[in-house]
């Protein structure tokens, strides 16, 4: 139904001609009401679509449309863009629309968009007033067909995400952040890597922002970005923060500093994915040390330069982040971090681990028993659901894990992934026999996927059927790039 709807929706002339059959606008408003994700074009013209007076779509849209997206190239003729405006108004402000992603070259659309989706609030605060009075704001004179009641509803958009967001349309943002009190998360996916010159306007922005009383921003998401400041700037500019996401990109091996002390912040989630090797490893450490409130952690790619090792990251985590319930790690050499892995898993009440590409028996001279206190410690863990130890060349020794569900205090995970580690088939069956040695007392699912099942593929099969009783095993066909990944990975 929606494959349907979005294709009437954008093409003129088989709408202009649809619609004029009964039974096929019937059929469309009924595609109508089960659409809760629009997307509208500028290379469309949707006009007829959505306002013809006979064919009431938009009331209907109203109360099911919760994403809007908008791909606006360029300025549109005045009509158009009036039209569009209106529409955009119609669903956030009257309707059930609060999360709208734009693609636009135009910094004046921007402007246009937040304004008829309610976002520029009012409200001035003290550094407001010192520049001088607002600035006057253009008021579109929409189409008479979507003109709005004479009692606005006057909801707002709270969740907006920037697609290829241009250095111009960042500056516009930083114009007209301030004014959006009610917007509670903010993504910017850059076309273009972020420069510090841009990101100190940003964090400008954001401080003038949350000086507001009643300013609802709690989450920000920021991608390609080379200043390595960052991190520290917009903690500082936005302390108010719950979730935090930054992708850094070619930061040319600089390291991450905190230019000032942080107060306790309130960040509940915090995702940090890098690109490029840090000089140090402890530009973290700071921002770990002041989240007291930490329950979802995830890191990526973080590499360190020989000699150097990711176990103060794990100490500052058992020591400072006691109230983890999510941990991801991924791409992180901890070869030699096993006991402050240990560390971590007893001092958090984790319910999901993720250590993915970790490397994690590598210096192992004990592969198995290594492997067997890392499970010592899961099954301790009554908290802990789901566990991620895939490409981490696990091989031979997966048969271990099996003994997450021996014994009386079995583990509580319902959900173990060891995909990419190499598991060939005569690993498989050996783990099948020990599952059946200690079944686990719920219902498992097992993620075997990337594993070369077929260099015997009698004997896999076999294994799984072994398996299936006990579990609901994830499988998928073998390729070859699967070994190469998995030998790449552990150069």
């Amino acid at each position: 139904m929606e494959q349907i709807f979005a294709t009437v929706i954008n093409d003129w002339h088989l709408s202009s001609t649809l619609w004029k059959h009964s039974n096929t606008s019937a059929l469309l408003l009924a595609a109508a009401k089960s659409i809760n994700s629009l997307t509208l074009s500028s290379k469309h013209n949707f006009k007829v679509n959505l306002i013809a007076r006979e064919t009431p779509v938009l009331s209907v849209l109203e109360k099911t449309v919760t994403k809007l997206t908008l791909w606006l190239e360029k300025t549109e003729p005045r009509e158009k863009e009036e039209l569009l405006m209106g529409i955009i108004h119609r669903l956030v402000q009257h309707g059930v629309t609060k999360q709208v992603i734009l693609r636009t070259c135009e910094e004046s659309l921007l402007s246009k968009v937040l304004l008829a989706g309610g976002c520029l609030s009012g409200g001035r605060t003290e550094e407001d007033d010192k520049e001088g009075p607002p600035a006057k704001k253009h008021k579109s004179d929409f189409c008479e067909e979507i003109q709005t009641c004479a009692e606005c509803p006057k909801r707002v958009i709270e969740h907006l995400k920037l697609v290829e967001c241009s250095p111009s349309l960042l500056m516009k943002l930083t114009e007209i952040l301030p004014s959006c009190s009610n917007l509670t998360s903010l993504t910017l996916n850059s076309d273009s890597p972020i420069s510090l010159e841009y990101v100190e306007y940003l964090a400008a922005a954001l401080e003038k922002l949350s000086r507001r009383p009643h300013a609802s921003l709690r989450h920000l998401s920021i991608f390609s970005v080379t200043c390595t400041s960052l991190l520290a700037v917009l903690l500082h500019a936005c302390p108010r923060l719950t979730t935090l996401k930054v992708d850094f990109e070619d930061f040319a091996g600089q390291n991450l500093h905190l230019t000032r002390d942080l107060s306790d912040l309130r960040l509940e989630c915090l995702s940090i994915t890098l690109d490029g090797q840090l000089t140090s490893p402890t530009f973290l450490l700071p921002v770990l040390r002041r989240c007291p409130r930490l329950l979802r952690l995830h890191v990526q790619g973080m590499h360190l330069p020989t000699g150097f090792s990711q176990r103060k990251l794990l100490t500052t985590l058992s020591e400072c982040n006691g109230r983890l319930t999510c941990l991801h790690l991924d791409d992180l050499n901890m070869s030699d971090c096993l006991h402050q892995i240990l560390n971590v898993v007893r001092a958090c009440k984790l319910e999901e681990l993720r250590l993915h590409d970790c490397r994690l028996l590598e210096q192992q001279s004990n592969k198995q028993e290594s492997l067997r206190l890392l499970v010592g410690a899961l099954k301790a863990s009554p908290t802990l659901r789901k566990l991620t130890l895939s490409q981490n060349r696990l091989a031979c020794d997966v048969h271990v894990l099996a003994e997450l569900f021996s014994g009386p205090t079995a583990s509580s995970v319902e959900h173990l992934d060891v995909r990419l580690n190499f598991i060939k088939p005569n690993d498989l069956m050996h783990f099948a026999e020990a599952m059946m040695a200690c079944p686990p007392p719920r219902r498992l699912t097992l993620d075997l996927r990337g594993n070369p099942g077929d260099r015997d593929a009698d004997k896999w099969n076999s294994a799984l059927d072994k398996l299936r009783p006990l579990c609901q095993p994830l499988t998928n066909h073998w390729e070859l790039v699967h070994t190469m990944a998995d030998h790449i990975s552990n150069m």
